[in-house]
């Protein structure tokens, strides 16, 4: 597994697990999503919860941020990454499944209210994203398309 980020000395980092979409349209767009309580961008997804497996919590995160079920889901890449969480004030390191998918079907209102589905261009969101490891993953995917 590759690790990006610095890691500080003397810090204790907590380990989270976690997996996300790289999910497109027609057109080429990925899907983010925009949470507009903390005005970040975000790819789909999130921490894997206990006795859950990567893919199925791609699943629940998908249904809980914005309400859709996926089909096409295709593992891609892991990434481990050092960072500061400073909206919770917390060191973490992101151990991280990505997959590639594609929506399917609307099956509910999004359970994570301040969550927004964007389209968008990925090279136009990139370097726009919240966290360091979306930006590297999807400078990543500019690059070589995977």
């Amino acid at each position: 597994m590759k690790y990006i980020g610095e890691k500080i000395d003397n810090k204790e980092y907590k380990e989270r697990k976690t997996s996300y979409g790289l999910i497109f349209n027609e057109k080429g767009e990925i899907a983010v999503a925009y949470i507009r309580k903390h005005d970040m961008y975000n790819l789909i997804g999130g921490k894997i919860e206990e006795k859950e497996t990567s893919k199925e919590a791609l699943i629940r995160e998908t249904k809980e941020e914005i309400g859709y079920s996926l089909r096409d889901i295709e593992y891609v890449d892991n990434l481990g990454c050092y960072f500061y969480l400073d909206v919770m004030d917390k060191y973490e390191l992101a151990i991280m499944d990505f997959y590639k998918a594609k929506l399917d079907k609307k099956i509910c209102d999004p359970i994570e209210e301040d969550h927004e589905l964007v389209w968008v261009k990925p090279e136009e969101i990139a370097d726009k994203m919240y966290f360091e490891y979306h930006r590297y993953i999807l400078n990543k995917y500019i690059k070589r398309n995977f």
